[in-house]
């Protein structure tokens, strides 16, 4: 498939807890059900009811599935769609709003409905984390350490009063209230020990909002970035952070940066993961890339690079805030080293 057509089936489904869900849901559907052949919409009651909506959708021959949400949301509908012939298009309705960032969709709601339309379709990766015998699939990042913390701060009511500044808020306070962790980590060629606070494994293009690990982080090369955001001083933490905000991640050896297919992780203590801002299970673990098994509708084939700097928020609605060149969508428009 190398384009979605006007008259595919099309499901559209609105988590209402994110943060422009319930607002934005039936002008959606009206704006939606013009330009495509809609059959039907709702305001999903869980997670489980989503994905529930998204399997019966397959069985009922829907093949465009669009997903209103922040990026757990979508987590949980690639968790379904991931190896089927369905399709995903996003509304990026949430707070960070990262998968989006890094397909690099259009700033305008009007040219957002026609890539939804008629826009190419590309193949992207996605991460599987496994522990006994559950799995959760990720489009981002799953992380261990402060992520941890920080999700627990960051409150839907915190996260509608600030938007994107709840999260710098939020970074001081979870940092301080997480402990050091001794890492261990192994793939099939290699292995790797260090201690740090904040432990990534980067699935996709950006790893928050428009920040990539790296210039050449990509949803679609069949590998995982793995690396400590510094050891566990706050020297180091800013330090290594501020090159991950500017691109030059890679010129630092304390990284301990790695990109691999697959890689197992044990920390101690055991600590809960992070997927896509949602707390999963603890480690130990596994995480492995499925390459190129998710049907996404993109303004390009072959993918698009996202915005780097200065940071920028792309929430579908969302209101101004004081980040530079800020933009949001408007409903009033119509490689190894260590």
């Amino acid at each position: 498939m190398e384009r979605v057509t006007k008259d595919m089936p099309t499901l559209l489904l609105v988590n209402p807890h994110s943060r422009r869900g319930k607002q934005t849901f039936e002008r959606l559907s009206d704006e939606l059900g013009d330009v495509l052949n809609l059959r039907g919409s709702a305001l999903t009651t869980s997670a489980d009811d989503m994905s529930q909506r998204i399997r019966e959708g397959l069985d009922g021959g829907i093949r465009r599935f669009i997903i209103g949400g922040g990026d757990g949301t979508l987590s949980h509908a690639a968790d379904v769609l991931a190896g089927s012939n369905g399709v995903l298009g996003v509304l990026p309705l949430g707070t960070g709003n990262t998968f989006s960032h890094g397909l690099g969709l259009p700033a305008t709601l009007p040219h957002l409905l026609k890539l939804l339309a008629e826009g190419p379709v590309a193949r992207y990766d996605v991460g599987l984390a496994e522990k006994d015998h559950s799995h959760k699939i990720f489009l981002n990042s799953l992380t261990v350490g402060f992520s941890e913390r920080l999700v627990e701060l960051l409150s839907r009511e915190v996260k509608d009063r600030l938007g994107y500044l709840a999260w710098i808020v939020a970074f001081r306070h979870a940092l301080a209230g997480t402990p050091t962790m001794q890492v261990a980590l192994s793939w099939p060629d290699g292995h790797d020990e260090y201690q740090t606070r904040q432990l990534m494994i980067v699935n996709g293009r950006t790893i928050a909002a428009g920040i990539s690990a790296t210039p050449m982080s990509s949803g679609q090369d069949g590998l995982l970035e793995v690396f400590r955001l510094g050891d566990p001083s706050l020297v180091s933490i800013v330090r290594l952070g501020t090159k991950l905000l500017t691109g030059r991640l890679l010129t630092d050896r304390e990284a301990h940066y790695a990109a691999v297919k697959e890689v197992s992780v044990r920390t101690n203590p055991a600590l809960p993961v992070n997927i896509d801002g949602e707390i999963w299970k603890n480690t130990p673990l596994a995480c492995r890339v499925i390459p190129g098994s998710l049907l996404v509708i993109t303004p390009s084939s072959q993918g698009q690079s996202p915005d780097r700097w200065p940071l920028v928020t792309r929430t579908l609605g969302g209101p101004r805030t004081l980040m530079p060149r800020f933009r949001t969508y408007s409903t009033e428009s119509s490689r190894n080293l260590k």
